[in-house]
């Protein structure tokens, strides 16, 4: 299948690998250019437009988004006014009250699915309208990407065609196994969801506690029964017939359960010590002592916002190493299911009241100000930051919708839930057993009819990206670290510049390609996650893409006419 795209030679032909929020979000800017632009938009699936976390099929609708109508990034219109023109037979597949569509509600990821599926056709529609030459190619693989004298050609589809763009955008995003169950009983990822049907109930284990771990839960709890409001608005969880020995544990080092969303204001607030301007002028005097100086500008901020807290956990006396231990505190000795019924509790008493916690609120708009921090660390200080301090913004940001802790509880008081602590030491073994698999640690061992590894994306190295000509051409390069002497060590993932170029030799960024792809990125952009995440990547892309069309042309050609000159054409094999 070859897109029919007009003018190849007077328009700059950009080709888009995945159609997610990446995807999304760059098209959306890229018809923003001056120069009308030849885009192709190539996915795997079915479906364009909807992303990997919320295609239907890949995703169950008990599995609910953490993202309310509000967080959005700005689109042609918004998730609040594109679920009023729904139909009734819409909204109530997944029981949705007209009356309840809130800027601040959590929906089923299917339902962000259709409605990045609507926006991407609206922005297409857009884009073709102001003259942009746009194709569509859906169930299109990308085999390889080549560098070809000043362009890049692609491979792709089941014919193999072969075309020459001038520019490429890596949008990929998730990655999972297509058929995840490994052997029997046991379930690399809980993607797709539609892998999960067939497991039959017994004792399942779920390996994590954070919202993918939830997700596999709701599954498969989902199939062996049904959740009900009772007459004091309680939700309850009703066993189906023959499906008695239906019982779940959730596993984790820590064996804890993400907290419910709790109330702030959109958009952040700026902090007042650890502001931007405070990290990167810290940046700037180099990597050595960097994580702990960044770590007593957060202290001071975490100080001056919520100072009865800062007296509580102690906080003058903490260090990097030493505070996520403080921060679990009381929540690490409690049991989890008491603790989310407080927690749950608490965080719909300040939502009624619009009251925001200073504490929980310093963390979170100080994640991504110390993340620009994280690819300057030295590799001792990125191995501290990673061992603990980190985990502290994930927790943070990281919580989940009130239904989703409800459900949970529900099932807890139905006697089908179990959260398990693994410790450091844990090993899960399949080989000898029948099916699903024995897990063993600090204080014992289980076994399972079925387990699945629900611990979330993976960080992927250079080594997985799938284009081997790009290998070939070795303009991928692992991410390397400094070391306190000096020196480099790979610490996975692909390095790229600040518009996600990738950069030859760790130096050197490629012009014209472009790797916003997460699961690259997540080594030195640990919060690089989420429809944000996504929005800001695609603009980075897209307005680098349209920089570089609209040069002078003078400027522009004697850069090509010098590329050229050094570049080698590189056959596909």
């Amino acid at each position: 299948m070859r897109p029919a795209l007009l003018e190849p030679q007077t328009r700059k032909r950009v080709a888009i690998v995945g159609s997610g929020p990446t995807a999304l979000y760059a098209l959306q800017d890229l018809i923003k250019s001056k120069s009308p632009l030849a885009i192709v938009i190539l996915e795997a699936s079915d479906v364009a437009g909807k992303g990997t976390p919320y295609q239907r099929g890949i995703n169950d609708p008990a599995m609910l988004s953490n993202i309310p109508s509000i967080e959005i990034p700005d689109l042609p219109e918004t998730l609040v006014a594109w679920l009023a023109e729904q139909s009734e037979e819409y909204l109530s597949e997944f029981e949705i009250e007209r009356i309840g569509i809130s800027d601040r509600a959590f929906y089923p990821r299917v339902v962000i699915g259709d409605y990045f599926r609507a926006q991407f056709e609206t922005i297409v529609a857009l884009g073709e309208q102001a003259n942009y030459t746009i194709c569509v190619c859906e169930r299109c693989q990308v085999a390889d990407i080549a560098p070809s004298g000043s362009h890049f050609a692609l491979k792709y589809g089941d014919d193999a065609s072969i075309e020459l763009f001038d520019y490429v955008i890596v949008a990929t995003g998730h990655s999972f196994p297509s058929a995840p169950e490994t052997s029997p009983g046991y379930f690399a990822a809980p993607w797709p969801a539609t892998a999960l049907h067939s497991i039959p109930s017994g004792k399942i284990g779920v390996l994590g506690t954070s919202l993918s771990a939830i997700d596999a839960v709701m599954t498969v709890a989902t199939m062996f029964g049904r959740f009900d409001r009772n007459a004091d608005g309680c939700l309850d969880y009703q066993i189906k017939d023959g499906h008695d020995g239906f019982e779940v544990s959730m596993m984790s080092r820590k064996g804890l359960l993400p907290e419910a969303d709790f109330f702030f204001p959109i958009p952040y607030k700026d902090p007042l010590i650890c502001t931007a301007q405070a990290v990167s002028a810290r940046i700037t005097l180099g990597s050595s002592g960097l994580l702990d100086d960044v770590f007593d500008l957060f202290r001071q901020e975490l100080l001056v916002a919520d100072p009865e807290y800062a007296r509580l956990i102690g906080l003058e006396g903490l260090t990097v190493d030493t505070f996520a231990t403080a921060y679990y505190g009381v929540r690490d000795k409690c049991d989890p299911f008491e603790w989310a019924a407080s927690n749950l509790n608490e965080a719909k008493q300040n939502y009624l009241a619009k009251h925001t916690v200073g504490w929980r609120y310093a963390i979170l708009i100080t994640h991504e100000i110390i993340e620009t921090a994280v690819s300057y660390f030295t590799a001792e200080d990125l191995d501290r930051f990673n061992r603990s301090f980190k985990s502290i913004f994930a927790d943070d940001y990281a919580t989940v919708p009130h239904l989703s802790i409800e459900r949970l509880i529900a099932l807890r008081k139905a006697n089908r839930l179990n959260i398990v602590k693994l410790g450091d030491r844990s090993e899960i073994v399949t080989d000898n057993v029948e099916r699903g698999a024995t897990v063993t640690f600090e204080d014992g061992t289980l076994q399972f009819d079925t387990l699945i590894d629900a611990t979330g994306q993976k960080t992927l190295s250079a080594d997985d990206l799938p284009f081997p000509s790009l290998h070939d051409a070795r303009l991928i390069s692992q991410a390397r670290t400094i070391t306190p002497r000096g020196n480099s060590i790979r610490t996975g993932g692909i390095d790229v510049d600040e518009q996600c170029r990738p950069l030859i030799a760790g130096i050197k960024p490629v012009r014209r390609l472009y790797i916003p792809a997460v699961s690259y990125l997540l080594h030195k952009r640990p919060f690089v996650q989420g429809i944000t995440s996504a929005a800001e990547l695609g603009k980075i892309v897209a307005e680098s893409i349209i920089a570089d069309v609209t040069r002078p042309a003078r400027s522009r050609r004697a850069a090509e006419a010098a590329r050229s000159a050094k570049a080698r054409a590189i056959e596909f094999v």
